[in-house]
């Protein structure tokens, strides 16, 4: 009987749920990841690095074998040199983008806008919104290919006078740089992901 009774206790509460990817003031406040498109447009460019440096290296590889004192130990070293130059590009334009896309997240509360970054060097950006002066969105060419943009906040101060927040999507970027301006700190966004603390 008590237990009959409990359930119907709880299918009388009303369930609370909050909308997708929604950033609300509160204690709880979920940090947002950046969308994907961040990470291709990173890898993009990574990729137009490593075939470059490929091309590159591969000229550096077959040059020696045409030049006249070349001998085995100077191949191995430039074949050597080649590769170890070619792996840190991969690493830098393929590998590194995507440890960068997971720890960028970012979130605003009723303190301001909380940014975290960086895959060996961990940051935590905290602009109160007492310090915000003015916001601007900027899109390079590469961006809007992707439909991403970035927020710049100004703050009063000299040192560190403004804050990016690079790559968010241009529509998400509209709605975070109006409700900081607005001062309704409620921002929806669709794409992103919410990423545990």
């Amino acid at each position: 009987m008590a237990e009959e009774a409990a359930a119907n206790e709880q299918q009388d509460v009303p369930e609370v749920t909050r909308p997708s990817g929604s950033v609300t003031v509160d204690g709880d406040a979920s940090y947002q990841s950046l969308p994907m498109e961040a990470l291709r447009l990173e890898r993009f460019v990574g990729g137009i690095f490593i075939v470059i440096v490929g091309v590159v290296c591969l000229i550096g590889m077959i040059v020696p074998l045409f030049v006249s004192p070349a001998t085995p130990e100077v191949l191995a070293g430039v074949v050597f040199g080649c590769l170890v130059l070619f792996a840190a590009v991969v690493y830098g334009g393929w590998i590194y983008p995507k440890a960068a896309h997971r720890c960028a997240s970012w979130k605003i509360s009723e303190h301001g806008l909380e940014i975290r970054r960086g895959v060996w060097w961990r940051h935590r950006i905290v602009v109160p919104h007492s310090r915000m002066q003015h916001s601007d969105i900027e899109q390079g060419p590469l961006q809007r290919m992707y439909s991403l943009a970035t927020l710049v906040i100004h703050t009063a101060g000299t040192k560190n006078s403004s804050v990016q927040l690079e790559n968010l999507n241009a529509e998400t970027a509209d709605q975070l740089r109006d409700a900081l301006t607005s001062g309704h700190w409620e921002v929806i966004v669709s794409t992103e992901q919410v990423v545990t603390e």
